[in-house]
């Protein structure tokens, strides 16, 4: 059998040149609720496969060219210059020039956008294939503008944009089916690899009906919840991908106020780092996640902005109770009380997410002892939206930028989007978080970064549970090549090289 398997490991490059004719049928998670317009969120976290952004990260998170060939920084700091790739086309066949980028830039700035651009004060176009960022202050993490957002046409951009979307990245968009599917092809006018498969479907269900696609074979590839990892159908490989993609809990940090804003439970430093002393992240990991995930201390465990040191005391509960008592919470018919408030409260999360349901049920269950009631509640995002004020939730972050941690822990953040929904506030991380912003440098920057996170840490504004490990189902015939490390959203950060993948048994 061995010359057989060489002969067949010999002729993979032919193979793939087949490819081009067979159909991929993916499921990767969460369909986007408002569509694949980048303006609004679309590929902030993942590779927007429909668009392009001027410069992405690769596999080793290191900045790379994508639709711009150059960028430099001012010496002041003040102004980035941007060069284009020459002869960049959309999928509709329409040029992309500096016009597109500007338009993108300043819809984006003047849209209720996730992409924070206060601080650009405007983009000049210096000809069809450079253009120039001012900044109304240096902002070292201003770069990851470049990243994060990605490109859309001037000339036919509108409202219903995200429906139909046109752009200039390695896939065009065919159809999309709301809550069924979506249909993908190649996008001719490329500028690079192109994907080797002739469509490519993304079908749209929950974990159970993945699973069963899977077990029926109608799926080639599909992101799966942990508890499906060691009974995949024969015929399918696990892939188990390295992530920053995080789940914690983001408590309210101001007494009730007043129209949905504030908790008087959650609002104590002493209820938070009770909790804290009696969440056991071993647990988490080990007997909910099957081992495909490490204790988070931190929304930047493990990156250069991270904290430098991890406290990652043993789980106390007598300490805990002994911490509430001397406070004030005293024990009352199971339940702490101080004064008139009890120490009850509703945790939301994602409903149909059994990961985040998982992770809601035990540490309601860890703190029961305490006499600290938590009751857990699915809900969708748009409901759990009207409560993150003024109850706990159950979120999850993850991002290859350090802006992230600004964006979650800066008061200028407070009731901004899902960010900081708790209403955090610390004048000297403020003060850190702005200092790394305006750093020299980004190796200068780091300091700043890592002081913030030591104050942050000790003000408890979340509790943070793991950090997961992102798990695909594949046809063992499917290689996905070298997967980098993969940010916030299980599912579509697995396509950033999508360009990459291959079907390696040409008769299957």
């Amino acid at each position: 059998m061995k010359p057989l398997i060489l002969l067949v490991l010999s002729l993979l490059p032919f193979a793939s040149l087949a490819n081009t004719d067979r159909v991929l049928t993916l499921a990767l998670g969460a369909e986007p609720e408002t569509g694949f317009d980048p303006i609004y969120g679309w590929g902030k976290y993942n590779r927007p496969l429909f668009q392009s952004t001027l410069i992405k990260r690769d596999n080793a998170l290191e900045l790379v060219s994508d639709l711009a060939l150059q960028w430099r920084l001012s010496e002041d700091r003040l102004s980035w210059l941007v060069d284009l790739r020459d002869g960049v086309k959309f999928s509709d066949g329409s040029a992309l020039t500096a016009a597109d980028v500007k338009f993108s830039f300043d819809t984006a700035k003047n849209s209720a956008s996730l992409h924070d651009l206060t601080n650009l004060e405007r983009v000049e176009i210096l000809d069809d294939h450079s253009l120039r960022f001012y900044l109304k202050q240096a902002d070292i993490t201003f770069i990851d503008n470049l990243v994060n957002l990605a490109i859309v046409p001037k000339a036919s951009y509108n409202a219903a944009y995200g429906l139909n979307p046109i752009g200039s990245g390695p896939l065009a968009f065919v159809r999309w089916d709301r809550n069924q599917q979506l249909i993908m092809q190649p996008n001719p006018y490329y500028y690079g690899q192109k994907p080797a498969f002739s469509k490519i479907v993304v079908t749209f269900s929950d974990e159970d009906s993945r699973y069963a696609r899977l077990r029926s074979g109608q799926l080639d590839l599909a992101a799966i919840a942990p508890r499906y990892a060691k009974i995949l159908p024969p015929g399918y490989k696990l892939w188990s991908i390295d992530s920053v993609d995080n789940r914690g809990i983001a408590w309210p940090m101001v007494p009730v106020q007043g129209g949905g804003i504030g908790n008087d439970v959650t609002s104590d430093a002493v209820i938070r780092q009770a909790i804290d002393m009696a969440v056991e992240r071993q647990i988490l990991v080990q007997q909910l996640l099957d081992g495909f995930a490490t204790p988070a201390y931190s929304i930047a465990d493990g990156l250069p902005w991270g904290p430098q040191q991890i406290s990652s005391n043993k789980p106390d509960l007598d300490a805990a109770k002994r911490l509430l008592e001397q406070n004030g919470w005293q024990l009352k018919a199971g339940l702490r009380h101080k004064g008139g408030t009890v120490a009850s409260m509703t945790l939301y999360y994602l409903a149909g997410d059994t990961v985040r349901q998982q992770l809601a049920l035990a540490v309601a269950q860890m703190v029961k002892p305490l006499g600290i009631e938590i009751k857990p509640v699915g809900k969708s995002w748009e409901a759990i939206y009207l409560q993150m004020h003024s109850q706990p939730v159950l979120l999850g972050f993850g991002s290859h930028s350090a802006t992230e941690v600004r964006a979650v822990y800066h008061s200028a953040s407070r009731g901004k989007g899902y960010f900081n929904s708790g209403y955090y506030s610390n004048p000297q991380v403020d003060k850190a978080l702005d200092n790394a912003q305006a750093a020299a440098s980004w190796s200068e920057s780091l300091p700043f970064w890592q002081q913030a996170q030591t104050l942050i840490a000790a003000d408890r504004p979340w509790t943070w549970l793991v950090n997961l490990q992102h798990l695909y189902a594949a046809n063992e015939c499917l290689d996905l090549s070298e997967p980098g490390i993969e940010a916030h959203g299980h599912g579509w950060p697995l396509a950033n090289n999508i360009e990459q993948w291959r079907w390696q048994c040409p008769n299957r």
